[in-house]
């Protein structure tokens, strides 16, 4: 059996390889029969096809891209096995005979090595140089450092920086940033989280609920109903809230909302983090509460009035922080519980029995 390879030293032109190529293979095969020349060209056709697709997995193209060489096998084979053309998987036949009139006419040269289709590689001098300024100012996006290959004279697009940090982050190489995640957990002794949310009662009336959530220990430190939030209602309540933490340097997380807005929260020893539009995962301790006061309380009542809805909150809230185990803290109580392993155990009805406080108390 023999294979089809072209010879790296000469660099022929089309017409001169396919007739020279042609003429070799016919002088070869004229022992054989018409039937085992069939046979031959099949097996041959079925090995280059399955070359031809492993190329193609192997750089993650849906469709195989056919270089010189297998388009002058296709066009060789198609002319000693008349036949061949019958089974061709991944080319039409009227493609390869457009394939034989190029080669026939001696538009088509053979290269010794496929010239890369793109965009030239970027010098690994230069790759590198982009990740020592990723790494060293780790909030640049690619825009910026762009700005800063052009004043060294060195010019690159945009989309090829982003694909040179995509490759080293891949790698691992690329410093992580200071994600939200990193800095609510180095923050996290000083974080508060500050939200309202709305209770509607049956006869169609809305409250909203105002409260100040400690990051660290889930604690509700503050907390007002009212049928009008205003900033003036949020000051008042800062004001409340400074006496709290005695003038302590702290953080207060926030939405973009017009109750938060245009207040000089500096006033109150405070620095303020509005989150982003449409983020309220930025604030998700204090929309977990909001979450857990609804399921765990407002939904199992039918509501009527301010009063009922303000005996709820404070029941809850006192169970929330001084009994109520959170299974974001270990399974442990905001303001601090010591286990008791001795005594009778006690039951306590929470909400008219909706939840249960269990202790013990020592004879």
């Amino acid at each position: 059996m023999f294979t089809l390879s072209i010879p790296s030293i000469v660099k022929p032109n089309g017409a001169e390889m396919f007739g020279f190529i042609l003429y070799i293979i016919k002088i070869s095969l004229l022992p054989l029969s018409s039937t085992k020349k069939e046979l031959m060209a099949r097996i041959l056709l079925l090995q280059k096809e399955n070359t031809i697709l492993k190329r193609s997995l192997e750089v993650k193209r849906k469709r195989p891209r056919f270089i010189l060489r297998d388009r002058l096998f296709y066009s060789v084979l198609s002319r000693i096995a008349d036949k061949a053309r019958y089974h061709f998987a991944l080319v039409k036949p009227e493609t390869v005979l457009k394939w034989i009139r190029m080669f026939t006419k001696g538009y088509w040269r053979f290269p010794q090595k496929e010239k890369k289709r793109g965009r030239p590689e970027t010098p690994n001098e230069i790759r590198q140089l982009v990740l020592k300024m990723k790494n060293e100012n780790i909030c640049w996006g690619n825009g910026k450092i762009q700005g800063e290959l052009e004043k060294l004279g060195i010019k690159l697009d945009k989309r090829t920086i982003a694909g040179i940090i995509e490759y080293f982050r891949r790698k691992g190489k690329i410093k992580k940033g200071l994600t939200w995640s990193k800095f609510i957990k180095s923050h996290l002794s000083s974080l508060y989280g500050m939200d309202f949310f709305t209770v509607d009662t049956i006869l169609g009336k809305r409250f909203y609920v105002f409260f100040i959530i400690y990051l660290q220990t889930r604690q509700i430190v503050r907390y007002a109903v009212t049928t009008n939030p205003t900033r003036q209602l949020v000051r008042h309540q800062l004001i409340e809230f400074t006496w709290y933490f005695e003038g302590k340097g702290i953080y207060l997380v926030h939405d973009s909302s017009g109750e938060f807005c245009n207040i000089n929260y500096d006033d109150f020893g405070i620095e303020e983090i509005k989150i982003s539009a449409n983020a309220p995962n930025m604030n998700a301790f204090a929309e977990r509460f909001i979450g857990s006061v609804r399921r765990e309380a407002f939904d199992w009542f039918i509501l009527f009035n301010e009063g009922q809805i303000r005996n709820i909150l404070v029941e809850y809230v006192g169970y929330y922080n001084e009994k109520r185990p959170h299974q974001g803290i270990a399974q442990k109580v905001p303001k601090g519980y010591t286990p008791q392993k001795r005594g009778n155990i006690i039951t306590y009805p929470i909400l008219s029995g909706l939840h249960h406080h269990y202790e013990r108390f020592a004879a």
